[in-house]
């Protein structure tokens, strides 16, 4: 016998955190809760898990990680503890530190810049900048410890001028020290000897506090100054001597030097407020507050009450070109280092998707290539660990973790507006799955704001039919199509919302869409 009331299917595909207003008021195409999801081929799914690729610890928490591939053939990770040290690891272990005590602490605001090659024969090298605590050191091509580039500029003397952060633009490498650019040499990038105005230069000094990050975006340079300044290099002039700094935005602050990043054709950067900011928007619509994506998206105020500022001067941002993700570090209250995931889903021009992962404690993102040579994100965690991400497995580093959503508190009034203010009498939900694991998955359901009963529906393939008992015209073979289980609600109120998880090692789930079947009822004046 047919249904004969009310059936609301809502797709998940285009689900993402929305929080910033009134529950009732939300559309069906956000979520309160998203911990450790991912949006993929249309659907709400479990997070992937972690790989942690070293079994024996580091000497402290790593602060940077770099995947550094000297020549086609050689590749090591090159990672630097909180206590100092610099570790080149390879078949998944670190052995003793290359350096021991570069600093006596370092922080996750220091940074890896690839270069050298800069004459036929010459080897690559990989610079280190250890956030202003020592002159920049280097890695030549495959060799074996790190060593203070051969000619620093002459007034990098100490820990007030050592330079922070540098990156390479132009055939130069460039470093940043206090409120002043510098530029190596084209022909040897260790060379900062050249004093001349084309080499130094003050980035509109007195104004604002210190540079604190740069990125190069479509080819310019752009860097960012405490106070919330925004400046990007000028040097369309085929005289170098010509290039001078230009200023494009006074609200524009960037939180640390690895926060920036290109993403698709936009620059991201992890802003002083502790949201992010889109350029390319800001440029579009005239103003550096319309480009706030973490706003756009509405769910600042759920950000700002659900992580500290403390972390924001240590953020890290890290692009996943594969799948068009963009992942931000964050710090959790009452942690002393940043433990946490943003995680933004660019795949959908115009609608980007976020959810937290609060799994792992990431202190600082990398990229390493894998076999088939596609770049994938990487962390560095505070214990000592390095873990390879978006592994199939579904345990964070060996260990199990919970991924949940939660929906709305739809009143319906999508499906008619006349619903929003009646009761409904909920008989069925279904959920539209995309069977991968063995694991069940349970349905919270609150009613009118209630917690009222848990339902389980199982993660598996349908396998009733089995070759030998197949029915003509009547069963089908087992193959992975979209499953669906169907269970009994029990209530009646004006609104439903469901949470939607499992926890077990290895278990997940893809949520396509969900169905609710309901009966309308009556209206009340007030809610008992």
């Amino acid at each position: 016998m047919a249904y004969t009331g009310n059936i609301a299917r809502i797709a998940l595909g285009d689900y993402g955190l929305l929080t910033d207003i009134s529950p009732n008021q939300q559309p069906p195409s956000s979520l309160i809760l998203a911990n450790n999801i991912a949006y993929m081929n249309g659907a709400a799914q479990k997070a992937p898990g972690t790989i942690k690729w070293n079994a024996t610890a580091t000497s402290a928490g790593i602060i940077g990680v770099y995947h550094w591939r000297p020549t086609l053939v050689q590749s090591y990770f090159i990672a630097a503890t909180s206590d100092g040290n610099i570790y080149q690891g390879r078949d998944r272990k670190f052995g003793s530190p290359i350096n021991r005590t570069v600093a006596s602490t370092l922080t996750p605001n220091c940074v890896f810049a690839e270069g050298g090659a800069e004459d036929s024969g010459n080897p690559k090298k990989l610079f280190f900048f250890t956030g202003g605590t020592t002159n920049p050191l280097v890695l030549k091509g495959n060799g074996t410890a790190f060593s203070t580039i051969s000619t620093p500029s002459s007034d990098w003397t100490n820990a007030a001028t050592y330079p922070k952060f540098g990156l390479v633009h132009r055939g130069s490498l460039w470093a940043f020290a206090g409120q002043m650019s510098y530029a190596s040499s084209t022909t040897n990038h260790e060379d900062f000897s050249n004093t001349s105005a084309a080499y130094v230069s003050a980035v509109y000094p007195g104004e604002g506090g210190e540079v604190r990050g740069a990125v190069v975006y479509k080819g310019k340079l752009f860097c960012f100054k405490d106070g919330g300044f925004g400046y990007a290099l000028n040097d369309s002039d085929t005289d170098t001597s010509n290039w001078y700094w230009q200023k494009i935005a006074s609200n524009f602050g960037m939180s640390a030097p690895n926060a920036g990043r290109e993403v698709l054709d936009d620059m991201i950067i992890g802003n002083t407020a502790g949201t992010l900011t889109s350029y390319q928007a800001s440029q579009k619509l005239g103003g550096v507050e319309a480009g706030d994506i973490v706003q756009n998206a509405m769910f600042e105020a759920f950000l700002r009450g659900n992580t500290s500022k403390v972390g924001v001067p240590y953020q890290h941002t890290m692009w996943y070109p594969e799948k068009k993700q963009l992942f931000v570090t964050y710090r959790s209250s009452y942690q002393t280092h940043n433990d946490m995931l943003l995680m933004f889903d660019m795949a959908r021009n115009g609608n980007p998707r976020a959810a937290f992962w609060k799994k792992g404690t990431p202190q600082c993102l990398g990229v390493y290539r894998d076999i088939n040579q596609i770049d994938r994100p990487m962390y560095g965690d505070a214990f000592g660990f390095l873990h390879l991400m978006d592994a199939e497995d579904r345990t964070e580093g060996g260990a199990a973790y919970t991924g949940e959503f939660q929906t709305p508190h739809w009143d319906f009034s999508f499906v008619d507006p006349t619903l929003s203010s009646v009761e409904k009498h909920f008989d069925f939900i279904a959920v539209h799955y995309r069977p991968e694991s063995s694991g069940n998955l349970s349905v919270d359901y609150f009613i009118d704001g209630r917690y009222i009963d848990t339902v389980t529906v199982p993660m598996i393939q349908y396998q009733r039919p089995e070759l030998g008992t197949l029915l003509l015209s009547t069963d089908r073979l087992a193959q992975p199509n979209t499953e669906t289980g169907i269970r009994q609600l029990r209530g009646t109120g004006r609104t439903l919302s469901i949470r939607c998880y499992n926890s077990g090692s290895n278990q997940s789930f893809q949520i396509a869409a969900v169905s609710v079947f309901f009966r309308a009822g009556g209206t009340k004046a007030t809610q008992e």
